[in-house]
């Protein structure tokens, strides 16, 4: 648990519910918060919402708190809804002494009718308060057949009793927004298989913990006059409200948990890093004040999008400045940021960073060869420690994702199987006996070098170009194919370097 001895009297929250695991767009609502926090030294508060019995699971929410360690994010105070059922049972107390709640036995079936009514009369559905005029009898009697069947009567609001006219509060985001009492409807507070409803337990907690600003997305905005109208009752403070925008990808389609390029797994997986991924979220829909660094960077603008940490963004950020309009998502942008951060990484850090986060992707690419090894345990057993960070450091200059590097490192490896055959290239360009042959006089021009360095390489392949009436590109390709098993990539010359005379003579034999 994180604290900050000198923190102010701002606290926000992030309030994810366990029903599936952690999806790129909370991410960004988590990451507002997190900014938010940071910049006005106030305090993060981490809650997990498991008020749905049936859905919500304890491997999701092992599964969330895991993925907020991963992104680097760190709360101030933990908590969890199931362990607070008692403090919501004491507030319906209150607001039963109030007068301002009744019970209701409309089911499910009556439910429907209702909205099926409301559809065919083309008007929004809205309780009709039944249930509040019921007499003492007719209340005993639906209690009865409701204990018959294992439900409770649900615990529905009184709206009209608590007075309001209008329901109006300034989003930060958004601006003024109003709503009609009247065109809300009495709604649920506890439901009939006794289970404490979102709006009722969100807005408790919300309360309970002193939370000074709720950053969340804009679908909510509906549910804020409900929350708005609870704490009147209760005369409760009114935290402020920020709404953001919804994160979408570029089919128009709101990004979720059930979508497979919305879990954050899939970014780990294909090696996205961490501060990268907050990066470019909080630069998506979002505008942050311009200013400028110590270096005289112009921090904020469209041209200076990419920040040096997490500390330098939440200075930088500003909730005001929070654009309403849909946020798209394009993977492309985000491996651009990804790209940079690669690039302003040192490689100490970089291989640290892999080990710690990427220990699943290193395995899976450290597979194929057999070796139950990871990638970054044979780098240090294979080279000495300046080498190992020259390797990291040139593949980072070169590759855009943590994936893509590891896919390249296989190939410093002794045990790296090259698939250097006709199969593999292609015999419209190449024709497979020539490069062999190509091959046998590259070595021969290699094996004479006296000094092994960049210098030496290219002079053999120029002699080797002369002597085999061939052109330069040939046989750099050719040096590559039997290096690499590849006719593409980053400098094959820096790669021989790397691996040294001795891998490369055994390479073309």
């Amino acid at each position: 648990m994180h604290t900050d001895k000198n923190s102010s009297g701002v606290r926000v929250r992030f309030a994810p519910s366990p029903t599936g695991n952690l999806h790129i767009g909370g991410v960004r609502t988590l990451l507002f918060n997190y900014l938010f926090a940071l910049k006005n030294k106030g305090r993060f508060i981490l809650r997990i919402d498991d008020t749905d019995r049936v859905r919500s699971k304890k491997e999701y929410e092992d599964s969330i708190i895991g993925d907020l360690e991963w992104v680097g994010i760190k709360w101030d105070e933990f908590y969890r809804q199931s362990e607070r059922t008692a403090v919501y049972e004491n507030y319906l107390d209150i607001l039963k002494e109030k007068g301002l709640i009744y019970e209701c036995f409309c089911d499910e079936e009556d439910i429907l009718k209702s909205k099926k009514l409301a559809i065919r009369s083309k008007k929004p559905y809205i309780y009709g308060g039944r249930c509040l005029h019921l007499s003492p009898e007719e209340k005993e009697e639906f209690r009865s057949k409701f204990k018959e069947k294992g439900l409770y009567p649900s615990i529905r609001l009184n709206i009209i009793k608590i007075g309001l006219n209008s329901i109006e509060f300034n989003d930060i985001v958004h601006g003024r927004i109003a709503f009609n009492p009247k065109l809300i409807g009495d709604f649920i507070l506890k439901t009939e298989d006794n289970r404490f409803t979102y709006n009722f337990a969100s807005i408790i907690d919300d309360s309970d913990l002193n939370i000074t600003h709720i950053i969340r997305g804009e679908d909510h905005i509906p549910n804020t006059p409900k929350q708005i109208l609870l704490l009147k009752a209760l005369e409760k403070n009114i935290p402020d409200f920020a709404h953001i925008s919804l994160l979408y990808g570029k089919d128009g389609k709101m990004m979720s948990k059930r979508d497979l390029v919305s879990n954050i797994d899939y970014y780990k997986n294909e090696g996205y890093l961490p501060d990268a991924i907050l990066n470019y979220l909080a630069i998506t829909g979002n505008t942050f004040i311009e200013h400028k660094d110590k270096t005289d960077r112009n921090i904020g603008t469209a041209e200076h999008e990419i920040f040096s940490s997490i500390s330098e963004m939440a200075s930088a950020f500003d909730i005001t400045r929070t654009k309403s309009s849909s946020a798209i998502f394009n993977e492309e942008k985000l491996k651009f940021v990804n790209e940079k951060w690669l690039i302003n990484t040192p490689a100490s850090e970089l291989i640290n960073i892999i080990t710690e986060k990427f220990s699943r992707l290193d395995a899976v690419q450290a597979a194929p060869s057999g070796s139950s090894k990871s990638l970054m345990s044979k780098l240090k057993e294979t080279y000495p420690t300046g080498t190992s960070l020259e390797i990291i450091d040139f593949l980072k200059q070169e590759f855009k994702t943590i994936k893509e590097i590891l896919e390249e490192l296989k190939i410093f490896f002794d045990d790296f199987k090259i698939k250097a055959n006709a199969d593999n290239i292609n015999n419209n360009k190449y024709n497979f006996e020539d490069l062999k042959s190509l091959k046998t006089i590259l070595r021969e021009n290699i094996e004479k070098t006296a000094e092994f360095n960049e210098i030496s390489i290219k002079n053999a392949i120029k002699e080797t170009a002369a002597g085999g009436n061939k052109t330069v590109k040939d046989c750099y390709e050719t040096l590559r194919l039997f290096l690499t098993g590849k006719l593409d990539g980053p400098s094959i010359i820096k790669i021989a370097v790397i691996l040294g005379k001795q891998r490369v003579m055994a390479r073309l034999s």
